[in-house]
């Protein structure tokens, strides 16, 4: 027991100096997923809990969408609410991070006991290369794949025999990892744990003892369909959601072969490098030390394979793994990528884990076999090192070779570092002297010595994975002047949370190609306290503040029309809805519209989404003449659309500049000393025109009317003040600038509310359709709705009010799951609550349960009768009232089963 204690705080010690930045100062991760994805998610979910509320609906993102079904929020993941709970949500995503490679270090080692009967030491050395090693700890950004990973050694615990544990038990302990892989919300790790799993038992099948092999199945195969019930509160919404995700149905063939492990990569991918780093999903590098002990096992495992037959399964486990992770570059993954289970995820290269567990374990076994002085034949440490040199020598070729056989953009082409190769040289000299010497001279210090290069190997290799790049917390912490804008815009802006009404939405289209203006500041504050890669990122992640990048509306209370979501979501309605404003042949998979749309969106559909602010960057804007023009509103004006401004500035100025193709119009201007000018605009330079009224004056209106047949496309407007030199960008109708930063906002001044009556609406039969007829130019939102399906019996034909205000709704109440609204109409009419419909949402008129349509191919509509009436609206999903019941007399009966005293039923003698 004192050797077990001693080998887990020697763990912790490493944890912590390996991590000690993320663990033992204030600095955060503020990149990649960690910040765009996990810290919105789990601050809303954090939120939830303090509330005492389980979060079943996101209003926030996609125009409103499941939350609790989204299964990477890891909201029933029991690890995550006392972290939730104590810490604020960048503390509490580091703290899981640590904690979770604590677990995995304590699964490979007590995995490597009882399976290989390894040392304390061995098993710790173990224990050490799989948490600490290049595969896990690349995994760091995707925290909930590393919270499932963090059990995957466990399973080898569970399914091994001992004589503690009789065969119902190994099945409740397999059932409780499963749930705790499925709860933590990356399910494609429960999918590859399964897999994995049944590959080792299979190599365990073909070399070891059968019978066990069998014993092992007996508690894979119920455990595993137990931990469906014991998961079931998050599963049976899931699973819901999937059938109504973007997604349904499976991944097409391209993107479930994507990311897959590139030969070319093979050396960057399993070598320590030195100042070098690679994308994450194919780094599993390990020192070459190790890797010489691993190709050692295994020659020395298939010498022995009768005496120790233990470990080729793992050899079997390791050369599968790193056969399934090659993905598209293996005829195999062809013929798996289009079965069920596989087709539905992507990154073929995470199968790389198994081969980083067997790799460790190995690694151990060949660590044990030195200890124990036993004799290994010389051809393994000559193949081992052959083996290696070849592999540092296709690292350089890979170079070259790439000209040919394209890697991919996220993992560029890069020859390895004359510091990298100066660190492979002396680690492999030095390790084959000591190996040596360790045989020659069997003594405790040549192995201490090795202990301590391949640690510090490790060490030094792992300073340029992503844990490192921390920035200052104020990344998070601190509000962006946007963010502070719309907040104060907001309904509630000091209580969201309990606002009556709902927060109005944004479309940001902005990139982050701009300079931010408080840079020189910035960079003053933090010089002498951040590396430069550290203000990078805190640059990185103020840009994506500025813009409010996809799901960081989360993190501050903010409605989004978009958002960003690499599993269940979006919605199959919200990804077709998106089409009717998006390029012809263009999608929005991952439900991000700022890269795919070039222009702001017609002003209908604004409305349809409910999107009354705009954000755009200044990189498109122009000058001309020392004059600055807003590029982001251009109008094609006609006869019987003219162009108006809505918001004139507190500006005198003489003269109206147009950027246009020609000057094929008039323009009026009423001026405030009662003046009236009507001109076409006159020539100042190639596309430059302006109108003149000589003195500076207040502009009181602007009207441009095209004269011609054709359209006059204006680009945008500007008043001059030639005196001072001084000027003032317009905004055309329907918007206005609310804010100029390093961002502008718009606010679309007539934009429908969120819950608006209409008297006029027509049916098509699916969501597509649906969309066509609303791209229709006939199609007004603000007097007509399309509705999707068939209609039911009775229900009563649209009897248009032809622009008559039919009534009025206001929304009393808004909260996640809970929407009320007053109706007051004169005329039946229709409801349209620009919120998404999803099963599960009910609705009751005047306490009247009543059937709740699609609207606008993604929208709740209800129809309703001359009068006043009050309308609630209730998210009470049946999949999660049911899954609710499942697991929790799946967890009460699993720890009844625990709490039967244990029968120790004596095994064999393991063999040595």
């Amino acid at each position: 027991m004192k050797r077990h204690a001693l080998a887990l705080l020697a763990g912790v010690g490493l944890l912590l100096l390996f991590f000690h930045k993320l663990a033992l100062s204030n600095l955060i991760l503020a990149r990649g997923d960690v910040f765009l994805y996990f810290y919105p998610y789990w601050r809303a979910a954090a939120a939830a809990l303090r509330a005492g509320r389980v979060p079943l609906w996101n209003p926030y993102l996609f125009m409103g969408a499941p939350f609790l079904a989204n299964s990477q929020a890891g909201f029933f993941y029991p690890l995550n609410w006392p972290l939730w709970w104590l810490l604020p949500t960048p503390y509490a995503v580091s703290a899981a991070i640590v904690l979770h490679l604590g677990i995995a270090g304590i699964g490979v080692y007590l995995a490597a006991r009882r399976l290989l009967h390894l040392s304390p030491l061995a098993a710790w050395l173990s224990a050490v290369l799989f948490a600490l090693g290049g595969y896990l700890t690349a995994q760091v950004e995707h925290v909930n794949q590393l919270q499932g990973l963090a059990w995957l050694p466990w399973f080898l615990v569970a399914l091994t025999p001992s004589p503690r544990w009789s065969g119902w038990r190994r099945a409740l302990a397999v059932a409780a990892l499963f749930a705790l892989q499925l709860l933590a919300g990356h399910t494609q790790t429960a999918f590859i744990t399964g897999v994995g799993l049944g590959l080792w038992l299979v190599g365990r099948w073909l070399w070891n003892d059968r019978r066990q092999t069998q014993q092992a199945l007996l508690a894979l195969l119920p455990g595993a369909l137990f931990a469906l019930l014991l998961a079931a509160v998050q599963l049976l919404p899931t699973l819901e959601l999937a059938r109504l995700s973007s997604r349904q149905g499976g991944l097409p063939f391209a993107e479930v072969i994507s990311f897959s492990w590139h030969p070319l990569l093979l050396a960057r991918s399993l070598l320590p490098a030195y100042g070098q780093s690679l994308f994450t999903e194919y780094t599993a590098f390990l020192p070459l030390t190790v890797w010489l002990l691993v190709i050692v096992a295994i020659g020395w495992s298939w010498q022995n394979r009768a005496a120790h037959p233990q470990t080729i399964p793992l050899v079997w486990l390791l050369l599968l793994a790193a056969l399934l992770a090659l993905g598209q570059f293996t005829p195999l993954y062809w013929a798996l990528a289009r079965l069920p289970g596989f087709n539905l995820f992507r990154v073929p290269a995470r199968w790389l884990v198994w081969a980083a567990l067997a790799a460790a374990l190995l690694a151990g076994q060949t660590w044990q076999l030195l200890a124990d002085a036993r004799p290994i034949a010389r051809r393994w440490w000559w193949m081992g090192s052959a083996s290696l040199l070849l592999l540092m020598g296709w690292g350089a070729l890979s170079v070259v070779l790439s000209r040919w056989l394209p890697i991919g953009p996220e993992a560029p082409p890069e020859t390895p570092a004359p510091l990298t190769w100066m660190g492979w040289l002396l680690e492999l000299t030095l390790a084959a002297l000591l190996l040596w010497l360790a045989q020659r001279f069997p003594t405790r210090r040549w192995l201490a010595a090795l202990l301590s290069l391949l640690l510090a190997a490790l060490y030094l290799s792992s300073r340029s994975q992503p844990y490192n790049n921390l920035t200052a917390p104020a990344a998070v912490f601190d509000r962006r002047p946007p963010v502070a804008r719309l907040q104060a815009l907001s309904p509630c802006p000091t209580t969201p949370a309990a606002c009556p009404a709902p927060p109005d939405r944004f479309l940001s289209l902005s990139h982050i190609f701009f300079d931010l203006g408080d840079q020189a500041e910035l960079d003053t504050i933090y010089g002498d306290q951040l590396p430069a890669s550290a203000r990078y990122d805190y640059t990185i992640a103020a840009k994506q503040q500025e813009i409010l990048a996809p799901n960081l509306s989360l993190l501050f209370d903010l409605a989004a029309v978009d958002g960003f979501d690499g599993g269940v979501l979006p919605l199959a309605s919200y990804s077709e809805t998106v089409k009717g404003i998006l390029p012809a042949g263009e999608t929005a998979a991952d439900g991000r519209l700022r890269e795919r749309l070039a222009a702001i969106p017609p002003a209908a559909w604004l409305d349809i989404f409910q999107a009354r602010y705009v954000i755009t960057d200044k990189v498109g804007d122009e000058w001309r003449q020392g004059v600055f023009f807003d590029m982001q509103h251009p109008r094609a004006v006609a006869p019987d659309a003219p162009l108006t401004v809505p918001h004139l500035p507190d500006f005198p100025a003489a003269e109206l500049w147009l950027l246009a193709e020609s000057g094929s119009g008039v323009v009026s201007v009423a001026l405030a000393d009662g003046r009236q000018l009507s001109a076409p605009p006159q020539p100042v330079s190639d596309g430059l025109w302006r109108v003149n009224w000589q003195t500076p004056t207040q502009v009181v209106s602007i009207t441009l009317v095209a004269v011609a047949d054709e359209p006059w496309r204006v680009a945008a407007l500007t008043l001059v003040n030639p005196q001072d030199e001084t000027f003032h960008s317009l905004v055309p109708a329907p918007f206005r600038l609310i804010y100029s930063g390093d961002v502008k906002i718009y606010e679309k001044l007539d934009v429908l509310p969120r819950a608006f009556l209409v008297s006029d609406w027509q049916w098509q039969p699916n969501i597509p359709a649906a969309v066509a007829a609303m791209q229709s130019p006939a199609f007004s939102p603000r007097r007509q709705a399309v509705l999707v399906g068939a209609p039911p019996p009775g229900f009563p034909s649209p009897a248009p009010a032809n622009g008559a205000a039919i009534g009025a709704a206001t929304i009393t109440a808004y909260e996640p799951e809970r929407v009320v609204i007053q109706v007051a109409t004169s005329a039946p009419a229709l409801l349209i609550l620009s919120d998404a419909a999803y099963p599960g949402w009910t609705a009751a008129i005047d306490g009247q349960e009543t059937p709740i349509l699609t609207a606008n191919a993604m929208f709740r509509a209800l129809l309703f009768p001359p009068g006043d009436h009050q309308i609630t609206l209730h998210f009470r999903p049946a999949t999660y009232l049911l899954g609710r019941w499942l697991s929790l007399l799946s967890w009460l009966i699993l720890l009844l089963f625990s709490l039967i005293p244990r029968t120790v039923t004596p095994l064999p003698a393991p063999p040595h």
